[in-house]
C-alpha cells in the first residue's frame, strides 16, 4: 500500500480531489443515506485505517479496516468477519472534491452523488454514538405509567440518584445521557449486550457503566472531558494503531494487564485501537468519571448517612479504579512506540498542547479519586477484600510497569498545570 500520509496531501493539493482544509488531516468523515432511518457514516483516518458505521434509530453497526486511495478510487480491506450493510467487504467509491459515488463515470461527470464530506461534530464523536438517536431514552411526559418502557424508566430512577447523590454530573448526564439499552461492552474482542432487568436492584450496579457511556457520548474528536467542570478542546494528530506498540510490551503483559486485549490487543475493534492515543484518552476520560461519580455518590450517602447506597457506590468503584494504572501503560507506550518509529506523528502529538493538558488534569484528578477510594475503604472494612484483591491480581503489575514508564509519562505532562490555573496553557485549537 502506498503511503497514506501523501494520498491525504493530494487531497489538500489537487482541485479534483481537495478536501476541506477546516477539519484536521487526521480524519476526513463522509456521510450517506437518507439520513432518517438509515444513515452510513465513513470516517477515513491517515494512517490508513477507516470505520464505516451503519445506522438505524435503534442501533449503529460498524465496520473497520484499511483503504487505499488510487486513482480517485477508494477500495478497502475489510477486518469485519460479519456481513451486512455496514461491511465494505469488496465495494468501492469513486471521491470526486468532498463528494462520493459508486461509479467512475458519475464522478467524472458529478451526477448521482452518494454522499459528501461533512465536518459536522456529531460524526466525529465515539464509535458507539447514534446520530440518528443521540437520546435514546428521551422520556415523553404524555406516556402513562403503563406505557413507559424500561429504558425510560431507568433514566427517571438514574436521573434521581445523580440529583440526590451526585449533583455535580446530574446535567452532564441528562445532556448526554446513555443507560440501558444504549451501550454494549466489549469483553476479549467479543461484544456483551447490556442486560435487560432494568429493577433498581439492577440498576444501582450500572451507576458507574452510565457515566462511563455518557462521557463517552460527549467526547468528541476535538473534545474530551476531564470532568463536568473541565471541557478541555483540542485538534487531532496523525495516528497509528495502539495495536502496534505491543512488539515493545514484555510478552506476559496481555495476560497480565486485565484491560488490555479488549481495547488495544491485537485486531481489536474499539476506538482505543483504531484511534491509537485519542481513542485510549477517550477510555481514560470515561473511566476516571464513571470512578469519579461513584466516589462522589458514595460521599454523598455517607454524609446523608445512607449507608446501603455509600457501600454500593463503593462497590461500583472498586472495579474501575485500576483503570488508572492500565491506561497510563498504554499511553506511555503509545508515546514510546511513536519516538521511536513514527517520529513525525510524535512530534505532532508533542506540540499538541492542548490535548497534553487534558491528559495531565485526568491524571491528577484521578490520582486523587483513588486516594478517596482508599479512605473510604479503610473506612469500611467489608470492601477490602474487593480493593486487597484488585490490588494484588491488576494493580501490583502495572505499577511495577510503571516505575519504568514514568519518565515517558513525565514528558508528556504539561508542567504547572493544575484545575485551577489550566486555562492559561490553553491554546487556540
Amino acid at each position: 500500500m502506498r503511503n497514506l500520509s501523501s494520498f491525504f496531501a493530494l487531497f489538500f493539493l489537487s482541485g479534483f480531489m481537495a478536501l476541506s482544509t477546516e477539519i484536521s488531516e487526521s480524519m476526513n468523515v463522509f456521510t450517506y443515506g437518507n439520513g432518517k432511518s438509515r444513515l452510513f457514516v465513513l470516517r477515513l483516518y491517515s494512517d490508513g485505517h477507516y470505520e464505516h458505521l451503519f445506522c438505524t434509530k435503534s442501533d449503529v453497526k460498524v465496520d473497520s479496516g484499511l483503504f487505499n486511495l488510487k486513482h480517485h478510487k477508494l477500495t478497502f480491506d475489510s477486518k469485519s468477519k460479519r456481513r451486512g450493510s455496514q461491511s465494505l467487504k469488496e465495494k468501492f467509491f469513486f471521491i470526486r472534491g468532498e463528494r462520493l459515488y459508486e461509479k467512475r463515470w458519475e464522478a467524472m461527470l458529478g451526477t448521482n452523488c452518494l454522499g459528501a464530506q461533512t465536518t459536522d461534530s456529531i460524526y466525529f464523536k465515539s464509535i458507539d454514538y447514534n446520530p440518528l438517536n443521540p437520546n435514546p431514552t428521551v422520556l415523553k411526559e404524555e406516556k402513562t405509567a403503563s406505557e413507559k418502557n424500561p429504558s425510560d424508566q431507568a433514566k427517571v430512577y438514574f436521573m434521581k440518584l445523580f440529583n440526590d447523590f451526585a449533583p455535580t454530573y446530574k446535567s452532564f448526564i441528562e445532556t448526554n445521557y446513555c443507560g440501558p439499552g444504549c451501550y454494549y461492552s466489549v469483553v476479549n474482542n467479543a461484544s456483551v449486550p447490556a442486560s435487560k432487568d432494568t429493577t433498581n436492584d439492577r440498576l444501582i450496579h450500572s451507576f458507574n457503566t452510565v457515566v462511563h457511556e455518557s462521557t463517552h457520548h460527549f467526547n468528541s474528536h476535538t473534545e474530551i472531558c476531564v470532568d463536568p467542570t473541565i471541557i478541555i478542546q483540542f485538534q487531532r494528530t496523525p495516528t497509528y494503531t495502539s495495536e502496534k506498540f505491543l512488539s515493545i510490551v514484555p510478552k506476559e503483559a496481555s495476560d497480565k494487564i486485565f484491560r488490555l486485549k479488549s481495547y488495544v490487543g491485537n485486531g481489536s475493534g474499539v476506538s482505543a485501537n483504531l484511534s491509537g492515543i485519542y481513542g485510549i484518552m477517550d477510555e481514560f476520560s470515561a473511566y476516571r468519571n464513571g470512578t469519579k461519580a461513584s466516589l462522589d455518590a458514595a460521599l454523598a450517602a455517607k454524609t446523608a448517612k445512607n449507608e446501603k447506597r455509600k457501600l454500593d457506590f463503593i462497590k461500583e468503584a472498586l472495579p474501575t479504579y485500576f483503570a488508572y494504572y492500565e491506561f497510563r501503560l498504554f499511553i506511555s507506550w503509545y508515546l514510546d512506540y511513536g519516538a521511536k518509529y513514527q517520529p513525525a506523528m510524535h512530534k505532532a502529538l508533542m506540540e499538541n498542547t492542548n490535548f497534553r493538558v487534558a491528559f495531565t488534569l485526568l491524571e491528577q484528578g484521578f490520582k486523587e479519586d483513588i486516594k478517596i477510594m482508599e479512605k473510604l475503604v479503610a473506612e469500611n472494612p467489608s470492601e477490602k477484600w474487593s480493593y486487597d484483591y484488585y490490588e494484588k491480581d491488576y494493580v501490583a503489575y502495572c505499577k511495577e510497569l510503571l516505575v519504568v514508564q514514568e519518565k515517558t509519562l513525565s514528558s508528556f505532562r504539561i508542567a504547572g498545570v493544575t484545575p485551577q490555573n489550566y486555562s492559561q496553557f490553553i491554546t487556540q485549537p
